[in-house]
C-alpha cells in the first residue's frame, strides 16, 4: 500500500505539477525578455534596426517623384553619369560628365551617382547614400556619448532621440547633402574626443567635400581644442609648444583633405582651374542668397529665422500627396497619404531650452564632458546662423537646424538621466516622443 500510495503521490505530483508550472513558463519568458531588453547592447541593436527600418520602408515611393532638393542633386548625378535629364528640370542641357551643381563640392553628388549606377535611376539609387550616412551618424553619436564617459544606457537614449527625430529621419532617407555632410562631421567629433586629432581634422575635411556647412563642424572642433588647451595650461601653469600640437595636426589634416580633395575632384568633375577658385565661388554663391523675411513672426515662402526654429516654426513641405474624399460634387475631406515635412519632433524641440540649461549646469557644476560637448556642438552649428540673421539678409531654412539635433538629443538624455528626475518622467517623455514620431511620420497610411 505504501508503494502504491507513494507511486500514486509521485504520479499525482507530476500530474498536478504540470498545471502549476504552466504559469511559470510565461513568467520565465517575460523575465528573459525583460533581462534582454534591459541589456544596453540589445537595446542599441533594436534601436538601430528600428532606425534602419523606418529609413528604408517604402524608400522608392512615390515612384518617379523627387522629394524637395532631390530635384537638384539627382539631376546633377544624372548629368555626371551622362544620363538624360527631363526637359525643364534643373541642369537639362548641362555639359555631360561635369558636376553642374557648382555651389556645392562634388563628392556628395558623386556618391549619389555611384549609387544610381549600381541600383538604377530610382528611389533606391537616389537615396541609399543618405540611408547609409544616417546610420553612420547614429553610430558616431553613440561613440561620442561613450567617449565622454557616459553609460551605454544613456548613449542608447541619445541615439534613439536622434534616430527618430522627424528632421533626422526625413533627411536620412531622401537624396540631399545634409545628412551626407553631418555623418563625417560627427565621426570627426568622436575622433577628437578620443584624442585622435589628425583623423578628426581629416574627417572634417571629408565633410567639406560634401557641403561647406562642415565649417561649423570645424568650428566645434576648434572650440573643443581650445578647451583642451585651456585645461592643459591650467594644469601645467604655462603654455608649451606641445600644447598646440593637436590644433596644428587637426588643421593641417583638414586643409590637406579639403584643398587636395577638392582639387582632385575638380580636375575631373568641374571646370575650375584650382580648388581656391571653386571655394571662392561657393562662398560668394552662399553670401548672395538673399532671403525674403518680412518681419518677426512671418514665414514668407520657405524662409525662416534661427530663433523660429526653436519653436518648430516655419515648417517646410518637402512632398505631400493628398487624397480627396468627395460625396458627389462636394468635397468631404482632404487628407495626406504622404507628407514629408521639414520639421523637428515637437517633443524634442520643445525641450531645447531646459535641456541646454541643464547641460550648462552639468558642465559647470559637475564638469560633465557630454554636457560640455553638446553645448559646444550646438553653439558652433547654431549661433553662426543667428549672427548671419542679425547682420545680413541671407536666406535660411529650418533644416539648417539638423546638425544641432545630435547635441539636443544628448542634452535631453542627460536631463532625463542625470538631473535626478523620477523614472516615470523618462517613461512619459519617451512615450510623448514616440507619439510625436507617429504624428510626423511621412507615410500617413500603409501604401
Amino acid at each position: 500500500m505504501t508503494r502504491v500510495s507513494g507511486a500514486g503521490e509521485i504520479g499525482g505530483g507530476t500530474a498536478t505539477g504540470a498545471p502549476d508550472d504552466e504559469p511559470g513558463l510565461p513568467r520565465a519568458i517575460l523575465g528573459r525578455l525583460r533581462d534582454n531588453l534591459g541589456d544596453p547592447g540589445t537595446l542599441l541593436a533594436l534601436t538601430l534596426i528600428a532606425a534602419l527600418a523606418v529609413r528604408v520602408a517604402w524608400l522608392a515611393l512615390p515612384h518617379g517623384s523627387l522629394i524637395f532638393d532631390e530635384t537638384y542633386y539627382v539631376n546633377a548625378a544624372r548629368v555626371i553619369l551622362g544620363w538624360p535629364v527631363p526637359t525643364g528640370a534643373p541642369y537639362h542641357g548641362a555639359a555631360v560628365g561635369l558636376d553642374p551643381n557648382m555651389e556645392h563640392p562634388p563628392l556628395g553628388k558623386l556618391l549619389m551617382a555611384f549609387s544610381m549606377a549600381v541600383f538604377g535611376d530610382n528611389g533606391y539609387g537616389w537615396r541609399l547614400p543618405s540611408v547609409v550616412a544616417g546610420m553612420v551618424a547614429l553610430g558616431a553619436l553613440y561613440g561620442i556619448v561613450r567617449a565622454t564617459g557616459e553609460t551605454r544606457r544613456l548613449a542608447v537614449l541619445a541615439v534613439g532621440f536622434f534616430a527618430f527625430d522627424n528632421l533626422a529621419l526625413v533627411h536620412g532617407r531622401i537624396g540631399t547633402l545634409d545628412i551626407l555632410v553631418l555623418a563625417p562631421m560627427l565621426v570627426g567629433s568622436w575622433l577628437a574626443l578620443r584624442g585622435r586629432w589628425t583623423a578628426a581634422g581629416a574627417a572634417m575635411g571629408l565633410a567639406m567635400l560634401m557641403k561647406l556647412t562642415a565649417l561649423y563642424g570645424l568650428l566645434a572642433l576648434l572650440l573643443m581644442l581650445a578647451l583642451h588647451l585651456g585645461r592643459a595650461v591650467r594644469l601645467e601653469r604655462r603654455l608649451r609648444p606641445a600644447h598646440l600640437r593637436p590644433t596644428v595636426l587637426a588643421l593641417v589634416a583638414f586643409s590637406i583633405v579639403t584643398i587636395g580633395g577638392l582639387g582632385l575632384l575638380d580636375l575631373r568633375f568641374s571646370s575650375f582651374t584650382n580648388p581656391f577658385e571653386h571655394l571662392l565661388h561657393m562662398v560668394q554663391y552662399g553670401a548672395n542668397l538673399a532671403g525674403s523675411i518680412a518681419g518677426p513672426g512671418s514665414c514668407p515662402g520657405n524662409d525662416s529665422l534661427p530663433w523660429q526654429w526653436l519653436f518648430n516654426d516655419c515648417q517646410m513641405s518637402y512632398l505631400r500627396v493628398d487624397v480627396t474624399v468627395r460625396a458627389g460634387e462636394q468635397i468631404v475631406s482632404i487628407h495626406p497619404t504622404i507628407d514629408f515635412r521639414g520639421a523637428m519632433n515637437p517633443i524634442l524641440i520643445g525641450s531645447v531650452v531646459v535641456a541646454f540649461l541643464a547641460a550648462g549646469w552639468l558642465a559647470w557644476q559637475r564638469r560633465n564632458r557630454l554636457a560640455e560637448w553638446s553645448l559646444v556642438w550646438a553653439a558652433a552649428n547654431y549661433l553662426p546662423f543667428v549672427a548671419l540673421a542679425l547682420l545680413t539678409h541671407r536666406v535660411m531654412y529650418i533644416y539648417y537646424f539638423l546638425p544641432v539635433i545630435p547635441a539636443l538629443a544628448a542634452a535631453t538624455a542627460l536631463l532625463l538621466r542625470r538631473a535626478g528626475l523620477p523614472r516615470l518622467v523618462t517613461v512619459g517623455y519617451v512615450a510623448a516622443f514616440v507619439a510625436g514620431l507617429a504624428a510626423y511620420f511621412p507615410f500617413r497610411q500603409v501604401p
